[in-house]
């Protein structure tokens, strides 16, 4: 199979196999099948039918298998899952979460972001917030990849040290919270 056969099966079957797909899983799910099912076609396109005829066919084929595959990994993650809250240590979480944590966990974020200068907040905020790379943020910054990533290091370890001061002694969280 050619590059320009394989695009003009592409532009004929991708809706015929979605519309397949469609009709027993979520759409979201059809559109993966209709992925999977070319990239399969592309990586054995050497052992397709020699008649043209045969390859719609062929192709259904492909995409019968991937919408059997992904309704079985449906219903094992569904299966998989059905019972994680009987098991604390799988779910993440005791019986439920107390919301005070939250709160506590809120108040001491926010005495942690007022500790850190303007700098080391930018930093933060690239680095986590905007999810650029390294690369890309040092650029931001003005500065070369290789300091950017020893500043974010030395704020990493700055924060490291703020959650223990703030978790060993609560006080110092108390008192700027009634001094805002």
């Amino acid at each position: 199979m050619r590059d320009e056969e394989f695009r003009e099966l592409y532009v004929r079957m991708a809706t015929v196999v979605f519309s397949f797909a469609a009709r027993q899983l979520t759409p979201d799910q059809a559109r993966d099948v209709v992925a999977e099912t070319f990239e399969v076609l592309w990586r054995t396109r050497t052992e397709v039918p020699s008649n043209h005829d045969e390859w719609p066919a062929w192709l259904i084929g492909i995409a019968k298998n991937k919408v059997r595959h992904e309704r079985q990994r449906t219903r094992r993650k569904h299966h998989d899952n059905r019972f994680i809250d009987d098991y604390p240590s799988l779910s993440g979480h005791a019986s439920s979460p107390d919301i005070a944590d939250s709160v506590a966990d809120s108040v001491a974020g926010r005495w942690v972001w007022n500790q850190l200068n303007s700098e080391e907040r930018e930093l933060v905020n690239i680095a986590f917030v905007q999810g650029v790379s390294d690369t890309e943020a040092s650029a931001l910054v003005g500065i070369s990849t290789t300091a950017y990533t020893t500043r974010l290091s030395r704020v990493r370890k700055r924060i490291a040290e703020l959650n223990i001061r703030s978790a060993n002694d609560p006080r110092d969280i108390q008192k700027s919270e009634t001094n805002t």
